[in-house]
């Protein structure tokens, strides 16, 4: 059976930007294991995944149909599911412990806490923008209790998914104006990231699909292919 499905298996076409890009990760990843700063186990975890992908890369190029290959889809798809299962637990514990700290805070409580940053000199990068969010009360005032709010009873939510598809728009919504108001970039593109992972899978799905269109019509309009 095994040679059958070697025999019946397209054998993958040759990839060379991938083998290429591999090499290059491979030299940058022996530089830094060279200079200092790099833990033993980090070395490790980083080693090995480079070994993994030319395992991979291997497998796919010559036994295609094989068991190995097989294998090697059950463990991917098992360590994938495990790092997900990682990355959930680690946002909600994110989540539900800045929200009961944040319900501690007398700041917090009385629906002031965005007022002081907002008028911070290290996070105003739009000092006009942060004045006029920063004088109206109102909008201090519902930011800062919905922010609480939002933090609290996400881990809550995941039992409901409308309810959560609602607050997990909030919360990009919410990081993406940290990204802007208050300058932090990274901290906001990584928390959507790690938020991103709850989306739905046929929203992902859909995504894919529009991108894929999208980066098709451009690629066809800048590098025509010849007509028929």
């Amino acid at each position: 059976a095994t040679a059958a499905a070697r025999t019946a298996a397209p054998r993958a076409p040759r990839d060379v930007t991938g083998v290429v890009l591999w090499s290059l990760l491979g030299l940058v990843l022996a530089l830094a294991s060279l200079l200092p700063g790099l833990s033993a186990g980090w070395a490790v975890v980083f080693w090995g995944l480079w070994l993994v992908h030319a395992l991979w890369w291997a497998v796919n190029r010559y036994v295609p149909g094989g068991e190995l290959r097989a294998v090697l889809d059950m463990t991917a798809n098992l360590v994938h599911n495990a790092a997900l299962f990682v990355i959930m637990a680690e946002v909600c514990l994110i989540y539900a412990t800045a929200g009961w700290y944040k319900v501690q805070g007398s700041r917090w409580q009385d629906g002031t806490a965005l007022h002081y940053p907002l008028h911070l000199d290290y996070f105003t990068p739009w000092p006009a923008l942060s004045e006029a969010l920063g004088s109206n009360g109102v909008m201090v005032m519902l930011i800062t209790y919905g922010t609480v709010i939002v933090q609290v009873a996400f881990p809550f939510t995941l039992f409901n998914r409308r309810v959560k598809n609602v607050l997990l728009a909030a919360m990009m919504t919410e990081h993406f104006a940290i990204s802007v108001v208050l300058g932090l970039p990274f901290f906001s593109l990584a928390m959507i990231a790690a938020d991103a992972v709850f989306l739905p899978t046929g929203f992902l799905r859909a995504t894919g699909r529009i991108a894929g269109r999208i980066t098709g019509r451009a690629r066809d309009r800048l590098l025509p292919g010849p007509r028929r």
